[in-house]
Parts: C-alpha cells; structure tokens; sequence
C-alpha cells in the first residue's frame, strides 16, 4: 500500500483515490471487515495493474478510467485503494482491493473467468476512452505463451501472469531462429532484440530490465545450443501452427487473411500427415500411445535423476556426522570403557552424546544407501578419515556424471516429446478435436466452406464467360 500511494510516483497522492475506507489505515480495515464476518479466508486484498500505452493518455483520464473500471468490476461493495502512477512513460493504475465485500462479507472469486471479466471491461472502458487495447500481434504472442508448457510451476504461474522472462525468451528465439542463417547471425539479431548475450559453458541471455541472465537450457530442451543451432539448419522443416479460423479476429475482418490462413491450414496440415508418417505412426492413436511411452521414459529418468540427487544431499549431510564421530570419538571410547564413571561422564556427557547422535544419523544414512557401507564402516573402523571423503568425494562425482547422462537423454525425449505434442494438437486443430464448439465451428468445416465458395465463384465465372461469348 506504501508503495503504490507512493509521493513521487503519484504527484504528492494527488492520483490516488479511496473507496469505503482511508488510505493511512486500508489494511487494518480490510482486517476489521474480515474479523466483522469472520471471514476465513487468507487472502487479505487483490491487486490490479492497470497499463497504457506511453504518451496517449492524460493523468486525469488515466485515473477516471482506473475509477471507473473499480465501478464496474467491484460494483460498490469493495474497500478499495486506488493510485495512478505517472513517474515513468507508461502511466498505469494499481489497484488494490479487500478480498470480502463489505455488504455480505461474500470472499472474492479470483479465477481465470474473472480476471477475463476485468480485462474485457478495462478494453471497453479504453476504446469508450478513444485508447489501445492490446492488439492481435501481441495477442499471438500471449496464445502462444499459454499453449507452451513448464516443467517448473513458478515458471508456468509467471507465464499465466504474463511476467516470466523465460517466455519471452521462448519466443524471441523461435522467432529469430526462422530468420537466421548460422548462429553467429542467429546472436547478432537477439542482440539488435535487446538482449546482452553471456557465452561459455552455457549460452545465456538478459533483457535490460533483468538483473541475471538466464540460460537457454533452462527454458526447455528446444532451447539448448545444441537444438538451437539444429533448429536454424533444419528451420525451414520447422512446422507452424494451424490458424483458429472461427475464431479468429483478423480473419473475420480481412477476406484476404481468411484466405491466407486457410492455405496455410491446408499446408500446415498436410506437412504434419507426413511428418507423423516419417516418425513411423500410422494413426493418430498410435501417435498418442508414443507420446505416452515417451512421456513415461522422461518420468522414469526424472525419478532416477531425483534419486542420485537425494543421494548427493544425503553424502553432504553425512559428511558432517562422520566429521563429528571422528572428533568426538576418544570422548565415546573412553565411555564405553569406563560405563558406569559418572564423573567421567559428567564432565564428557555433551561430547558423548554428539557422537551418539551422529553415529545414529551414519547408521540411517547406511540403511537408506547399504551400498555405501563397505566404503563408510570399513574406513571409520581403520581410521582413515582422508580415505573416507576421498572415497565419498570420488562416489559423487560418480553419481554426477551419471546425472549429466540422464540430463542428456531426458532433454533429448523432452524435445522429441515437444515435437510430437505440436503434431498431435496440430492435427486436433485441424479435425476439430478438444474444442467445445460444434463439429461445424471447426478449422476443417471452415477450409471445407472455403472450397465450396471457390468451386461456387469457379462456375460463375464460367457462366459469365459463356455468357459473354454468346
């Protein structure tokens, strides 16, 4: 709440206005409302960025149109604050709002239906307001964001939200990929996109407004050196998307994009049918039974992967038990010969019971990994410490390299995996599968309905040809 009512940011709080409760005090109101209905909810607020394109829109408007896109979503019934900020070229809204309303004490819903309820309200306020809404190019690139998929769930929960870098990155490299000939050309033209680019071991890339650089093997296995420069020799293999004909704006509006995009269905598809051909399945239920036995392949090595990973953790743990077992271990021998000393015992009770401790913390980590018992009892037992991490260091580096193996084969399935899975929705786009519209509504009826009005236009002409020769 500090932040966004910010003096600097907000002309001395001049942009920022307040609903059903004061600034200073809005988050012990929020709390008050709750504790009023004994809400059980843990949400306390939500939070709205409202964003405009810079240098189209006043101060004044911007706010007006942040209060009024609070009307119509909050209806009233929600303690709200709301700040405009106009430090930086793009003003924009924050908004933040009590998770209960303030009549009934009824939570609120925040699901993708609501969130699409604001955003179709703010685009109705803009253009009611003569201002931008995001247009169909950027809108591509939000589908394409949502159709790809994460292993990590921050990454994919950031994605959702439009903030992950990683995306970004996902899609400047497969769109600078169709342009480039090798990969120095490949590099040069992600620089003139904006990126500072780390090479190594690992190649790495970073926006002006990231503050680490991200490596391109982390974004998935299509996006390795490796791939990429495969990608860039074999690009113009590469298949693109079928285009949602019904669906979509640009062609409901442009006859000649209709046009373009049912060729390029036409062709899209076909390429597909071969590939899924070339790759040996005949049928698009065998095609999803590979894409199951590779999917179960890269689960298999992920728990494998998992597991010489819990096993690294679990020598570094160990480690320091053995260490103290060591130093303690005069401390123990000398209780073990003397039970009964109390004296002894009284004066050396923390030391022993340090290496009872420790020495049961061994015992666990040898049931949990017996093959390692040979290396870790025969060596505390002769008393050769530095044998004993040598051995331990020269098993983990052992368990490394079998990691980088598994890295390898699991990357490789994950972009086979990829590329089966465009072929499947590819093909599904084209017959109309998923959808929960009609069989009519889809990509197929309308290349179909394409053809008829073609053949239709054909027989006319034809006529009039005849007609004229007459």
């Amino acid at each position: 709440m500090n932040y966004i009512c910010n003096e600097d940011k907000t002309d001395n709080e001049i942009y920022v206005t307040t609903h059903l409760c004061s600034r200073e005090n809005a988050h012990k109101e929020f709390e008050l409302t709750k504790k009023q209905f004994g809400s059980k909810t843990k949400t306390l607020a939500h939070h709205l960025i409202q964003s405009f394109v810079p240098e189209e829109v006043s101060f004044e408007e911007a706010h007006q149109v942040g209060i009024e896109l609070c009307e119509k979503i909050l209806g009233g019934k929600y303690e709200y604050v709301l700040a405009t900020h106009i430090d930086k070229d793009h003003i924009h809204n924050h908004i933040i709002f009590n998770s209960i309303d303030v009549d009934e004490g009824k939570v609120y819903h925040s699901y993708c239906g609501s969130y699409m309820n604001i955003r179709n309200q703010s685009d109705r306020l803009c253009k009611e307001h003569n201002l931008s809404v995001i247009d169909q190019e950027t809108q591509k690139e939000i589908n394409e964001i949502r159709r790809r998929k994460y292993v990590n769930w921050y990454d994919w929960n950031e994605d959702k939200k439009g903030n992950s870098y990683k995306s970004r990155l996902q899609f400047d490299i497969d769109r600078t990929i169709k342009q480039s000939i090798n990969w120095q050309d490949f590099l040069a033209k992600m620089e003139n996109c904006g990126y500072k680019i780390k090479q190594g071991k690992h190649t790495a890339f970073r926006t002006k407004n990231q503050q680490r650089f991200t490596r391109t093997k982390t974004i998935g296995a299509n996006y390795t050196e490796e791939r990429i420069k495969e990608r860039i020799l074999n690009k113009d293999r590469e298949i693109g998307n079928i285009v949602d004909i019904k669906n979509n704006d640009k062609a409901k509006s442009s006859r000649g994009y209709e046009r373009w995009a049912t060729k390029h269905n036409l062709q899209t598809a076909a390429s597909t049918l071969v590939e899924i051909r070339n790759k040996g399945f005949n049928s698009m239920e065998e095609l999803g039974r590979g894409i199951s036995r590779i999917s179960i392949e890269k689960n298999d090595l992920k728990r494998e992967f998992d597991k010489l990973s819990l096993e690294q953790k679990r020598i570094k743990e160990v480690v320091k038990h053995i260490q103290i077992c060591i130093s303690k271990r005069e401390h123990y021998e000398g209780y073990r010969k003397n039970p009964n000393d109390k004296i002894y015992m009284m004066m050396n009770r923390k030391d022993v019971e340090a290496y009872q401790k420790s020495y049961e913390e061994i015992d666990i980590f040898l049931k949990q990994f017996p093959h390692l018992r040979h290396i870790v009892v025969g060596e505390l037992k002769t008393k050769s410490e530095k044998n004993l991490f040598r051995k331990l260091n020269e098993h983990s580096k052992e368990l490394r390299a079998k990691q980088e193996e598994i890295a390898k084969k699991h990357n490789s399935l994950a972009a086979q995996y990829e590329e089966l899975e465009h072929l499947k929705v590819n093909m599904n786009d084209y017959l109309g599968r998923d959808r929960t519209e009609k069989k009519k509504d889809s990509v197929i009826c309308a290349i179909k309905k394409y053809k008829a009005e073609e053949k239709g236009n054909h027989k006319r002409k034809n006529k009039i040809s005849k007609e004229a020769e007459r």
